[in-house]
C-alpha cells in the first residue's frame, strides 16, 4: 500500500508519477494507492482551487507541466482544450509566457490525475481516493499506520506528506476577533463579509498580499487597503518573455572553487559577492551598493520603475536570479545549515522579490492603485493588538505611530518553520518527535530521495514533498521544481518496495 497525504498538486504529481513508473517499470509486487484529501476537490488544492478570476499563476504556462522534465505540458494541454480554455475564460492567452488564471491550472491538474486514476485501474491497481484528513500516525522502520479524522486507519508501506500550502500560526492572539481573517485562501470569506467601502489592513506584502489586493479590487472594493510587512518590498514585476542571460561569474564552477581555494564550507557571503560580481559585470562598478536597497523608497515611483524595465527585460538583479533557477538547489545543498539561516536572514527578502516576481497584469492593477490613493504600503510594522471595545485593529509601526482599521487579513503567507504550520499530523509527528525540524524551515530529509529524517528508524518509509522541506530544497514554490524532485522520490519509492 503507497499513501499519499494531501491531493493537491505535488500530492497529485506523486500519485501521476508513481503510476507512470507502475506501468513502465513493473513491479512483481500486487500495488495499492490511496490518496487522502480532507476537501472536496482532488488535483487542484488550496493554491490553485481558488474561484478569482483575478488569481493568476506567478510562473508562466510554458513551466507548469506536471510531468518532470516536461515544462510546456501544460501548454499543450491549454491547446488541446482551447474550445473549454475560451468558453471558460474568455480572452485568456495560450502560450508559453502567458500567465492564466490559478483555476485553469488546477481544472488541468485534476483532469491529469483523474486520467491516470483510471490508466492506474486498467492495469488492474487498486486505487483509493478518500476523502478524510490524516490527524496523526505512528512509524516504524517497515510500515506507516495513518490515523484518520474519521476514526479510520490506513496502513502504509510507504507514506508520502503532501501537506501542500500550510497555513501559519502568528498572530493565534487575533482569532478572537470576527473581523480577522488568518488566511486569504479561499478569498470568498473576506470577500462576503466585508463592505466593499471599508478600510482593510493586510499583514504581509508578497505575491499572497498581492493576490488578495486583486480579489478585492476585482470585487468592485472602494475602501482604502494598507500593506504591512517588516520591510515592506513589494516583488518586482516579471518580464513578459525569455530573456538570454549567460553567467560568468556567479557559476557552478566557481562556487566549487571557493570551497576548495579556502577548504572551508560555503558560506552566505560568498554567494552574495558572487551575486554582486556578476551584476558589476554588467552594470559597471557600483560605488555604493545601499542605493539597490528598497526599503523606505517610494513605493509608486518603484513600482513605476519596475514596469518600464520589465517591459524591456532590463533588469539586472532579476535576469541573475532568473538565470539561477536549475543552479540554486545545487548550491543551497553547498551550504551548512546555519548559513541557510543566515542567507535567509540577511537576503532573503531581497531574493524573493527579484527571484519571484509578480505577472506584468498585477503589476498595473497595483499601479493603477497606489496612483489613485486606494492602496499604501507600509514597512517597520511591529505588532497588532485587537482593541475589542472599539473594534478596531491597532498597527503599532516602529516609529511609535499607530494606524487603525475594521478589518485585518493575514497575508503573510505559508509558515516555514514546522512549528508554525497548522496541519494537525505534522504537530502530531513533531510532538512524537517523528519529524526533526530543519534550522532553515521545514523538516529534515534527503535531498534527493525526500526521504524524511525520523530519529530511531533511519530508513522509515516515510517521505514528504513541496513546502515542507523549504529547509532542505530552498525552491519549493516552483512546480518544475518540484515534479523534478518528485520524479526522483518515486523511483526510490519503487526501489523500495520492489
Amino acid at each position: 500500500m503507497l499513501a499519499i497525504v494531501g491531493g493537491g498538486a505535488n500530492g497529485a504529481a506523486t500519485f501521476i508519477h508513481l503510476v507512470l513508473k507502475l506501468i513502465t517499470e513493473p513491479i512483481q509486487a500486487c500495488v495499492s494507492l490511496v490518496l487522502i484529501e480532507k476537501d472536496e476537490e482532488f488535483g487542484p488544492g488550496l493554491a490553485y482551487g481558488t474561484e478569482e478570476r483575478g488569481h493568476i499563476l506567478n510562473t508562466a504556462a510554458g513551466l507548469m507541466g506536471i510531468f518532470a522534465e516536461e515544462p510546456m505540458h501544460f501548454v499543450t494541454w491549454l491547446q488541446q482544450n482551447q474550445s473549454m480554455v475560451q468558453e471558460k475564460f474568455p480572452g485568456v492567452e495560450i502560450h508559453a509566457h502567458a500567465y492564466v488564471p490559478r483555476r485553469l491550472y488546477g481544472q488541468y491538474v485534476k483532469d491529469v490525475l483523474e486520467e491516470y486514476v483510471q490508466l492506474a485501474r486498467q492495469h488492474e491497481m487498486d486505487v483509493k481516493l478518500l476523502r478524510d484528513e490524516a490527524v496523526d500516525a505512528e512509524v516504524a522502520e517497515d510500515n506507516v499506520v495513518l490515523k484518520l479524522e474519521s476514526g479510520g486507519t490506513v496502513e502504509a508501506d510507504v507514506a508520502v506528506l503532501a501537506t501542500g500550502t500550510p497555513k501559519p500560526s502568528n498572530f493565534t492572539h487575533l482569532r478572537s476577533s470576527p473581523h480577522y481573517f488568518d488566511f486569504p485562501w479561499p478569498a470568498h470569506p473576506f470577500l462576503k463579509t466585508i463592505p466593499r467601502d471599508a478600510a482593510v489592513s493586510i499583514l504581509g506584502t508578497s505575491l499572497t498580499a498581492i493576490d488578495t489586493v486583486v480579489a478585492f479590487l476585482d470585487h468592485g472594493h472602494t475602501g482604502k487597503l494598507t500593506l504591512y510587512s517588516r520591510h515592506g518590498l513589494l516583488p518586482r514585476i516579471q518580464t513578459p518573455f525569455d530573456v538570454s542571460f549567460e553567467r560568468e561569474i556567479l557559476t557552478r564552477e566557481n562556487i566549487r572553487k571557493i570551497i576548495r581555494q579556502k577548504k572551508r564550507a560555503l558560506r552566505a557571503k560568498d554567494l552574495f559577492r558572487l551575486f554582486q560580481a556578476e551584476a558589476e559585470r554588467v552594470m559597471g562598478k557600483q560605488d555604493d551598493w545601499k542605493k539597490f536597497n528598497r526599503v523606505d523608497k517610494p513605493h509608486l515611483e518603484l513600482l513605476k520603475y519596475d514596469v518600464e524595465v520589465a517591459k524591456k527585460g532590463e533588469s539586472t538583479f532579476q535576469n541573475i536570479a532568473f538565470s539561477t533557477r536549475y543552479l540554486a538547489f545545487h548550491v543551497w545543498k553547498l551550504l551548512p545549515a546555519k548559513e541557510r539561516v543566515l542567507f535567509m536572514k540577511w537576503f532573503g527578502p531581497h531574493w524573493d522579490i527579484n527571484r519571484h516576481g509578480m505577472p506584468l497584469q498585477n503589476g498595473y492593477k497595483l499601479l493603477k492603485m497606489l496612483e489613485s490613493g486606494q492602496l499604501t504600503i507600509k514597512a517597520h510594522s511591529s505588532n497588532v493588538e485587537w482593541k475589542k471595545d472599539e473594534k478596531l485593529f491597532y498597527m503599532h509601526l516602529d516609529d511609535g505611530k499607530v494606524d487603525k482599521a475594521p478589518y485585518l487579513i493575514n497575508a503573510t503567507g505559508t509558515a516555514k518553520k514546522v512549528k508554525n504550520m497548522e496541519v494537525p499530523l505534522l504537530q502530531e509527528l513533531l510532538r512524537k518527535a517523528l519529524i526533526v525540524p530543519h534550522q532553515a524551515g521545514g523538516v529534515q530529509a534527503d535531498p534527493h530521495t525526500l526521504q524524511l529524517h525520523v530519529p530511531d528508524h533511519p530508513d522509515a518509509p516515510l517521505y514528504g514533498v513541496g513546502q515542507l522541506l523549504v529547509g532542505e530544497l530552498f525552491d519549493t514554490n516552483s512546480v518544475w521544481f518540484n515534479v523534478a524532485r518528485i520524479d526522483y522520490m518515486t523511483t526510490d519509492i519503487l526501489r523500495r518496495i520492489s
